[in-house]
């Protein structure tokens, strides 16, 4: 019998040998495929998910407790500050109790403690209102919609825990309520805490300080790209005391849900929602008030794309069987054979093994075929050996730039100058210095982007600007020019900064007396100019080359380095020109193409 089934299969015609062998050669592998990716992308989905689920509640959890600390920060702040204005103002009596005395017509010292809250508020942004109540029961606000509502808060159960309190922190739950709030229908996150003298222990009175529900909320937006149903945080009671969706908050959890979550370590599992669907759930503890971290991703959700590759897999097998057949009937083994070998070759491509090229071995359509593949694959091989150089280079210069900037002795010499400033009492400037600080680092890092706006530059580089001329008033003054209508334009980051620096150090130091800084732009066709001026001491023509030649040390950017890094993102066109003379100063100027940041930045 096996010997009859061999003998009617080589009696077949050829195109029916072909059908007979490629029908299960094509079906087969094409539905095993189909139901194993669909295995293999949903359990490794899920796993990623698990992993990106972890990763985005530790980043949660950790900006919530930021939050938490910045309120009881402002509460710490607001009692020293508190303790300089009332005690200075406060009668020298014993009563403790709330009342009414004279300090409620004193406007000078409810403006200056109001100013107090409010400047503490500025610079702890989380933190939505305040209200301080002094020992005679005057009420001082950061707005007066905090005022109405007086009265029950006085004879509230949350002031008299307080009172009764010995001035350490104490946090009260989530909730709604009618008095010392900015908005009645909004939740708030209340901490209390009594403020007292610090010298004699005195009660001076009592500050409420609130978070608003939406500033929890407000980080909850999904950090990585699984596509979540909702964080929320359940207290110890089991109660949602801060949700994206406000329909859950200040609501009880399921008993079963409270159950699945009732752990000290993070739970990450795969349950049922009340509905029946199954979700992947995970539960993370923290903070000092026993709160849980809770998201629920439906599985139906996450398995979407796995059934659409399998989808997409199912039908282009049809098609791919379809054409078999078809191809099967009409082709001959003399036109198949090199199609197979050429086929092969390609697979080699496919899976990046370009170097070996292909086998020609006639001058047909074929062979043709063949020796084109084999220039392109040559070209290919070349182009990407000088994509890899030209990658390798952006970032060496990259990394070059970021070293530079955050290198020790530049920050180290800041916070020394904030340092100064701070035990000068000069508290405005050691702000405004603080301030600038964190402009320059968060442009200068600007989340890995390599290309930002001309205004990010210069507000970049009048950070540094100014924290150096603060460094040196002695020395130099500056002037940023730029025509508002080049400030949309592209650049990559951190261009005209080495410049500045080589101009301070490289010009204005050296020259012993008082100096200028002027940082221009111009447009000049479909090119823009930046200009970094200054009146030190230059150099002369003979010295010009040896600068423009100069490598980056370990201390500075070199010019050499700017103006190769322009033409490796623009082209030779473009780059740095400079003219100088010895004892008249420098011009450096970056010549780029006029491009709009907004495609930049897509």
């Amino acid at each position: 019998m096996r010997d009859g089934a061999g003998n009617w299969f080589r009696n077949q015609r050829i195109q029916n040998k072909i059908i007979f062998i490629y029908f299960p050669l094509v079906f087969i592998p094409l539905l095993l495929l189909g139901f194993l990716s669909y295995q293999i992308n949903t359990d490794a989905i899920i796993s990623k998910t698990k992993k990106n689920m972890q990763d985005e509640s530790r980043l949660i959890t950790t900006r919530i407790d930021t939050i938490v600390a910045n309120a009881e920060s402002f509460a710490n702040n607001a009692m020293l500050d508190l303790n300089k204005e009332v005690r200075l103002k406060t009668p020298d009596t014993p009563d403790a109790s709330v009342g009414t005395t004279p300090l409620s017509d004193d406007h000078v010292l409810r403006s200056q403690i109001e100013n107090k809250l409010d400047f503490a508020q500025m610079i702890f942004r989380e933190v939505e209102s305040a209200v301080f109540v002094d020992r005679y029961g005057n009420v001082y606000t950061t707005d007066v919609e905090l005022t109405q509502g007086n009265a029950q808060g006085l004879a509230s159960a949350m002031f008299r825990e307080v009172q009764a309190s010995n001035g350490v922190m104490k946090w009260f739950p989530m909730e709604r309520r009618d008095y010392w709030v900015m908005d009645r229908e909004k939740a708030v996150l209340t901490v209390g805490k009594k403020i007292l003298d610090t010298e004699t222990m005195d009660t001076l009175g009592y500050l409420f300080v609130n978070v608003s529900e939406k500033t929890l909320s407000s980080v909850y937006h999904p950090v990585g790209p699984s596509p979540t149903t909702g964080y929320y945080i359940a207290d110890d009671r089991g109660v949602v005391i801060s949700s994206a969706d406000e329909s859950r908050l200040l609501q009880p959890l399921e008993p079963r849900k409270r159950a699945e979550i009732d752990s000290e370590n993070v739970v990450i599992k795969e349950t049922q929602d009340p509905s029946g669907d199954k979700i992947l759930l995970t539960a993370t503890p923290f903070g000092q008030m026993n709160w849980k971290l809770v998201n629920e991703v439906a599985l139906h959700d996450l398995t979407r794309e796995s059934r659409q590759v399998s989808r997409i897999i199912l039908i282009v097998g049809g098609i791919c069987l379809l054409f078999a057949l078809v191809g099967a009937i009409v082709l001959s083994r003399a036109i198949a054979t090199p199609i197979i070998s050429l086929a092969k070759h390609v697979g080699r491509i496919r899976d990046e093994n370009i170097d070996r090229p292909v086998e020609v071995k006639s001058r047909d359509e074929i062979g043709i075929l063949g020796s084109g593949l084999n220039i392109m694959l040559g070209r290919v091989n070349d182009l990407l050996v000088k994509v890899k150089e030209e990658q390798q280079l952006k970032r060496e210069y990259e990394f070059a730039l970021v070293q530079n900037q955050i290198k020790p002795h530049f920050f180290y010499n800041t916070l020394d100058l904030i340092y100064v400033l701070c035990k000068s009492g000069e508290s405005i400037e050691a702000g405004k210095a603080t301030k600038a600080l964190a402009d320059f680092y968060r442009i200068a890092l600007s989340n890995g982007k390599e290309i930002i706006t001309v205004r990010e530059e210069a507000r970049n580089l009048e950070s540094y600007l100014y924290i150096q001329s603060a460094r040196y008033s002695d020395l130099f003054d500056f002037r940023i020019d730029i025509p508002p209508e080049l400030l949309n334009c592209a650049i990559p980051k951190l261009t005209l900064q080495p410049l500045v620096e080589n101009a301070i150090y490289h010009g204005l130091k050296e020259k012993g007396s008082f100096g200028h800084i002027k940082v221009t732009a111009y447009r000049s066709g479909d090119r823009i100019g930046l200009s970094v001026s200054d009146d030190g001491v230059g150099f002369p023509e003979e010295e010009l080359d040896r600068w423009k030649m100069s490598k980056p040390d370990g201390n500075s950017f070199g010019l050499k380095s700017v103006d190769e890094r322009i033409k490796l993102y623009f082209g030779e066109r473009y780059g740095l020109r400079i003219r100088s003379a010895s004892g008249e100063g420098s011009e450096v100027t970056v010549e780029i193409p006029m491009t709009n940041g907004d495609q930049a930045h897509a």
